[in-house]
């Protein structure tokens, strides 16, 4: 009687094999997370000067002021005259400097004016170390994104 070999797995090889790639999706499992909320972050930035950038095609197009209101507590922000409002990540940190007049408690307003100006400001958003700022110049209101570092 002779053996022969069948082509195939062992059940210990392949049991090896599974403990091989459950140890790296150890390690890749976090990292992916983490930068998935990278990716959120700094969708959540363009998300809000985008926004911004729609409000001062409303009053433009319109002829009209318009206005974005930034719940900062809240983590949602509308868009003129918008009824419903628009959601931000919790794990985010908000911030709105803007003119006095234009802030409460919980958030604040920025005007855009027919001729394209608005009342200016700055929001911040912030996760752990980074930070994003979205800045809407007073005089002409554009809006421009900036990063703390290149790394973000």
């Amino acid at each position: 009687m002779s053996w022969r070999s069948e082509p195939g797995f062992s059940l210990l090889e392949l049991i090896v094999v599974l403990a091989i790639m459950a140890l790296g999706f150890t390690f890749v499992a976090p990292n992916f997370a983490r930068s998935l909320d990278g990716l959120r972050f700094r969708a959540a930035a363009r998300e809000v000067a985008d926004a911004l950038r729609q409000t001062r095609g409303i009053a433009l197009s319109q002829g009209r002021e318009a206005v974005f209101f930034l719940d900062v507590t809240g983590h949602r922000y509308r868009i003129d005259r918008q009824r419903q409002s628009r959601s931000l990540p919790e794990f985010i940190e908000l911030t709105l400097e803007t003119a006095e007049s234009e802030t409460t408690e919980s958030g604040g307003n920025i005007r855009f004016f027919p001729d394209g100006s608005a009342t200016g400001g700055r929001v911040t958003l912030t996760w752990g170390e980074r930070q994003r700022w979205v800045d809407v110049n007073w005089l002409t209101g554009r809006v421009t994104v900036s990063a703390m570092t290149d790394e973000d």
